[in-house]
C-alpha cells in the first residue's frame, strides 16, 4: 500500500508541476504567429510574458528549428526580449536594444505583427536572434534561453 501511495504522490506532483508551467507559458497572453508569405505561418511565434509573474515587459519568441535555410537538429528554440535583464541567468547572450547585424546575417522572411523582421546569422544563431524594426531600422539582438522558460 505504501508503494501505491508514494507512486500516487509522485504522479500528482508531476501533474501539478506540468499544470503550473502550462498555466504560465504562452497561455496567459495572445500568441502572435509571424508570417513568411510562403504558407509556413506557424514556425515563428511571439507572446508577452505573464503579468502574474511580473514578466509583462518581456517578449518571448519561439522558433520551430531548423527554419528553411538553417541547419541543426530538429528542436524548438526560445529567444527573449528582456530589456531589464531579469532573466540574465537563463540566457546564452545579452539582450542588445541597438545591435549591428553580423556580416553573415540573413533575413528569414518571417515578419511580425508590427512589420518587424526576423534575421539570423549562422555565426551566432545558437545564441542570438535579430529583430529588425521597419520604422526606424532599429535592430535588437534577442538572446536564446538555456531552456524553454515558463514562470511558476
Amino acid at each position: 500500500m505504501s508503494g501505491f501511495r508514494s507512486s500516487w504522490l509522485v504522479r500528482c506532483a508531476l501533474l501539478g508541476s506540468t499544470l503550473v508551467v502550462a498555466a504560465c507559458g504562452s497561455g496567459d497572453a495572445e500568441v502572435t504567429y509571424w508570417s513568411n508569405g510562403a504558407g509556413q505561418n506557424r514556425a515563428v511565434e511571439s507572446y508577452a510574458g505573464a503579468e502574474h509573474c511580473g514578466w509583462q515587459d518581456l517578449t518571448f519568441l519561439h522558433i520551430a528549428w531548423p527554419l528553411p535555410g538553417q541547419t541543426g537538429p530538429a528542436a524548438n528554440r526560445q529567444y527573449v526580449r528582456d530589456p531589464a535583464g531579469r532573466l540574465a541567468g537563463e540566457v546564452l547572450a545579452t539582450y542588445a536594444p541597438r545591435a549591428d547585424l553580423p556580416a553573415d546575417a540573413r533575413t528569414t522572411d518571417y515578419t511580425g505583427p508590427d512589420g518587424q523582421q526576423l534575421w539570423l546569422a549562422p555565426s551566432d544563431s545558437d545564441k542570438l536572434a535579430y529583430v529588425v524594426y521597419p520604422d526606424s531600422q532599429r535592430v535588437e539582438a534577442w538572446p536564446r534561453t538555456t531552456k524553454t522558460l515558463g514562470c511558476d
